[in-house]
Order: C-alpha cells, then sequence, then structure tokens
C-alpha cells in the first residue's frame, strides 16, 4: 500500500528485482497456471489465499450456481429499463439500489428505492421483473467497508448493484443467502476481482460459476440454521471478522459442508481480514 510516489517506486522496483523487502511476499505459483491466464496470487498479499481459493473450487461437494439456478438480471439491465419516482406512482416497484454498508447491515434486507419502467422500455422491465426473487447476491462490493455479499429478503425484487437467484423454497434461499456471506465464498468472490481490488465488480458469468453445495450436501441444514440464528445480527465489515459473531456462525456452517474444520475455516478469516485491500492500511510483516 504505498502511499507516496516514492514509494510507489520503491514497490515497482521491489516487484521488478523479486526482493519484496517490505513490500510484500513471494510466492512459488505453477508455472502451467501462469501460461493458462491464472495470476490470482498477485492480488494478494497472503498469496497463499489464491490456492486456498483453487482448493474450494476444486471440492466434490460444490457445484456452479447457475446449474440448478437462475442467476440475472444483472444490474446493468435494471438500470437500464427503470427510472426513479415517487413511491406514489402508478406502476412503481420497489428495488434494491444501494450497497451502502450503513443502510444493508444483516442477510435480512428489504428494497429501498421505488422505480418505474422507463418510457419504451416497459417490455423489458416486465420481463427483468419477473426475474425477481427472494434471494440477491451483491454485483460489487467495497472490500474496506462492506458488510454483505447476499441477502433474503420477504418481498421479493431485482436491482441495481444486486442480481436475484431464482431459489425453490424459503428456507432453501436462507440457506444460499447465508452460504453466499460466509468466508469461503467470499475468498472465492475476491479471487476473481476485476479493474479495482478493493471496489470489485463481478459479471454476471463470474456470478453463474461461483460453487455453491450441491442439493445432497448435509451443508444445506446445518446453513439454514446459521440463517435463523444470525439473519438479523449486524455482519462487520471484513476487518473486523474476528469480532463479528454472525460471521462465526455461518463459517461453522460453510465447513461442515465442505467438510473440513472450523478451525480451518477460521483460519481463512484471520488471513481474509487481515489483507491490505480490506484493512486499508499496509500489511504487519511476520
Amino acid at each position: 500500500m504505498p502511499s507516496t510516489p516514492e514509494e510507489a517506486v520503491a514497490a515497482a522496483n521491489a516487484i521488478e528485482t523479486g526482493k519484496p523487502s517490505e513490500w510484500g511476499r513471494s510466492l512459488a505459483w505453477p508455472a502451467e497456471r501462469v501460461e493458462a491466464g491464472d495470476w490470482t496470487p498477485c492480488q494478494w498479499y497472503d498469496g497463499g489465499v489464491a490456492e486456498v481459493a483453487r482448493e474450494i473450487e476444486r471440492s466434490p461437494l460444490l457445484e456452479e450456481v447457475r446449474r440448478r439456478h437462475t442467476v440475472g438480471p444483472a444490474g446493468q439491465r435494471s438500470r437500464d429499463s427503470f427510472r426513479k419516482c415517487d413511491a406514489g406512482t402508478l406502476g412503481a416497484a420497489r428495488l434494491f439500489w444501494s450497497i451502502n454498508s450503513e443502510l444493508r447491515r444483516s442477510m435480512l434486507g428489504e428494497p429501498e428505492a421505488w422505480r418505474i419502467a422507463k418510457p419504451g422500455k416497459e417490455h423489458l422491465a416486465a420481463r427483468y421483473w419477473r426475474q425477481r426473487s427472494q434471494v440477491l447476491i451483491a454485483q460489487k462490493y467495497r472490500t474496506t467497508t462492506g458488510r454483505l455479499t447476499a441477502l433474503w429478503t420477504p418481498e421479493p425484487s431485482i436491482g441495481s448493484g444486486w442480481v436475484p437467484v431464482a431459489v425453490t423454497g424459503k428456507r432453501s434461499a436462507r440457506a444460499l443467502a447465508a452460504g453466499w456471506n460466509a468466508t469461503p465464498l467470499r475468498i472465492l468472490l475476491l479471487n476473481q476481482r476485476t479493474k479495482l481490488l478493493d471496489y470489485p465488480t463481478w459479471s454476471l458469468t463470474q456470478l453463474q460459476r461461483m460453487p455453491i453445495p450441491k442439493p445432497d450436501n448435509c451443508g444445506w441444514p446445518a446453513l439454514a440454521d446459521a440463517w435463523r440464528e444470525a439473519h438479523d445480527m449486524e455482519l462487520l465489515p471484513l476487518r473486523d471478522a474476528e469480532q463479528c459473531q454472525a460471521r462465526r456462525i455461518i463459517d461453522e456452517a460453510a465447513a461442515l459442508a465442505l467438510d473440513v474444520s472450523p478451525e480451518e475455516v477460521a483460519d481463512w478469516r484471520r488471513r481474509l481480514a487481515a489483507e491490505p485491500t480490506v484493512t486499508n492500511r499496509r500489511a504487519a510483516r511476520d
């Protein structure tokens, strides 16, 4: 995290010479992965987190969310088709527009923005509105202050910074919302950052490929129970993960879904919380 031009030059020199000094760490990464375009460790101070992500992705207990669930429309579709209006406007609908961390504090949410179809876009707005759901996942996220990457709402909707996921059954929907907020899924999301490391935006394709537990995974009941226990608790920002009771509850269920120990997931959570792009501070050297 260089803060002056001189420090930026020093950091660049450290990269060029392969001698990280105070500016980072070195990590051995298989050449075949680099040749395939996998440079994921470069976005982490603790490059080993990329290996954790790879292990999670390869778990036989998981499958891509798109295999059984429709994900979309993307937020851009909502912005293209709806415009701002007053609550009393005929035909108005409530959408999830903001990802603000002061507004989105727990996994239980409700839409806050009144919107109506733009002139000439009524047919598109109607099509996207039919895809509304009680589960919505974040399409962008502020790593330093953000709290949620998914929520469940009693009022099905679509969104701007939020993407609906079609899930049948309230318990399954709530379990998915909990699992999407767990540390393993957070690692997978942040391992696919684009544009800005501290404010990633994910494409619809990236979200559709995120792995979730298979239908017969014993973690589903645990995740549903975790949602019931923690749904109205405040989720603290990632940098404060060790003080967040809601995250511990969710992560214990996620550990069961991955068939790993809660202690291992807790270690992942601590490593994620210590990242400079999460703390917004320089990493402390070992």
